[in-house]
């Protein structure tokens, strides 16, 4: 019974601290809105996603952390998309290679094709990278690289954020 407190004290720590003042470095405005067309013709448009919990994966199919970061995403995506949970997968890759990697993995979420002004408005120097944005529109973490460590606690942010 106190070990599961702890870890939910921890857990709890681990959520304030992630979405701290230090972290929140970009607020969602003009300077970092955007339009881009998904893989399927839909412009997405960044600024009117507010009110959701957004993920943006900065990736790309030949690069190994993304492929092991993008089957958690999935299982984030299915498991809280129907709560208000957007996740969106930008790359700069060549439209057939991303539309063959969606279909033969199964990607439910939408897949954009940067110009690579999107990925400068958001700071990316590697992939990938993973930006989680609150409802307001306040980037509350930045993620550069992926573990799979990372996945629960990619869980607990989504899920409190979603809760606010």
């Amino acid at each position: 019974m106190v070990k599961n407190l702890l870890i939910a004290v921890f857990i709890s720590l681990l959520i304030f601290s992630t979405c701290s003042p230090k972290d929140q470095t970009q607020t969602q405005t003009d300077n970092n809105d955007f339009t881009l067309t998904s893989l399927d013709g839909e412009d997405i448009t960044m600024s009117k996603l507010k009110g959701h919990v957004v993920l943006i994966d900065f990736w790309a199919t030949w690069c190994p952390p993304c492929l092991k970061s993008i089957p958690v995403f999935i299982d984030l995506y299915n498991k809280y998309h129907e709560r208000g949970f957007i996740i969106l997968g930008i790359s700069r890759e060549d439209k057939s290679i991303l539309e063959n990697y969606r279909n033969e993995i199964g990607i439910p979420y939408p897949i954009l094709i940067d110009d690579k002004s999107i990925s400068q408005k958001y700071h990316v120097q590697a992939i990938p990278t993973i930006i989680i944005i609150d409802k307001t529109g306040k980037v509350c973490k930045t993620q550069v690289g992926f573990a799979p460590e990372l996945e629960a606690r990619f869980d607990a942010l989504i899920d409190s954020l979603l809760n606010e």
